[in-house]
């Protein structure tokens, strides 16, 4: 299930990617303020109800995933980690390695939640644009919700690293509560 949900953010962030690609071209772009040409204007006047309709289908598919992938995230803390870890400390057992996994997964939590809410924001902001009137305001809003697109997926990987460390911990934590009990 994991695979299937990144394989389908994979696709409808190329999707746009590619869409933009083909319609802009490869030029170089300030990220402060784009410098388009008329050529690369008109192409974004001309493309402007399709690359929209491709934008509000990720911005739609990208909030089921959020949706999804955030009610996962927090019940592997408040269903998972945290009623583990108790379990350990009130047996008085070692969990310093779990907690301290447990923390750092609470924070990037936390920041997947703000970076998502910002990415949201920024692709919304860019959909309500008139990009017939508007395409450099549109290329540009555009390419910020992109960075921040980048920045979600970052937290993601996060987020997934530091699940992996905490089940690495588990596993230490048995092996080592397996030697003591023998």
């Amino acid at each position: 299930m994991h695979r299937y949900y990144r394989s389908i953010g994979t696709i409808a962030f190329s999707f746009v990617a590619l869409a933009l690609f083909v319609v802009l071209g490869t030029s170089s772009v300030h990220a402060a303020s784009p410098e388009l040409s008329s050529e690369q204007r008109q192409h974004i006047r001309s493309e402007c109800t399709q690359i929209k309709g491709s934008l509000s289908q990720l911005h739609a598919s990208d909030a089921l995933l959020r949706v999804n992938r955030g009610q996962v995230y927090e019940s592997m803390t408040s269903k998972l980690m945290t009623p583990f870890n108790t379990r350990l400390s009130t047996s008085g057992l070692d969990n310093k390695a779990m907690t301290t996994h447990t923390l750092q997964y609470q924070s990037a939590l936390v920041a997947f939640r703000n970076d998502y809410i910002l990415y949201e924001q920024k692709t919304s902001e860019a959909l309500r644009i008139d990009c017939g009137q508007e395409p450099a305001r549109f290329y540009q809003a555009i390419l910020d919700a992109r960075d921040l697109r980048s920045t979600v997926h970052d937290d993601v990987q996060k987020l997934h690293r530091i699940i992996n460390d905490y089940g690495d911990a588990v596993g230490d934590f048995l092996l080592n509560y397996k030697r003591l009990a023998n």
